[in-house]
């Protein structure tokens, strides 16, 4: 999925250009992995560590969105993708 500012709120009208993809298990519902390309990936790692290593399922990781305009509104971005 193509990440772009007109997908992402981003503060101060940073222009915002990358790559996101998640890997879904449909058996089980969960994370099997996810890649990020692009500037301050970095802050998306940890979260995308936990959510395939501690097997979180998929609605449960609907709850864990950041609450304000950041990079990591990309998990919204990739839920909402695979909800259609």
């Amino acid at each position: 999925m193509p990440v772009s500012q007109d997908s992402l709120l981003l503060t101060a009208q940073e222009r915002y250009r990358g790559q996101a993809r998640m890997l879904i298990d449909l058996d089980r519902d969960t994370v099997a992995g996810v890649t990020f390309a692009g500037p301050g990936v970095g802050e998306l790692l940890h979260s995308a560590t936990i959510a395939v290593a501690g097997e979180v399922p998929i609605d449960r990781l609907w709850h864990a969105v950041p609450a304000f305009p950041t990079i990591s509104e990309v998990w919204l971005r990739l839920l909402e993708a695979h909800r259609g």
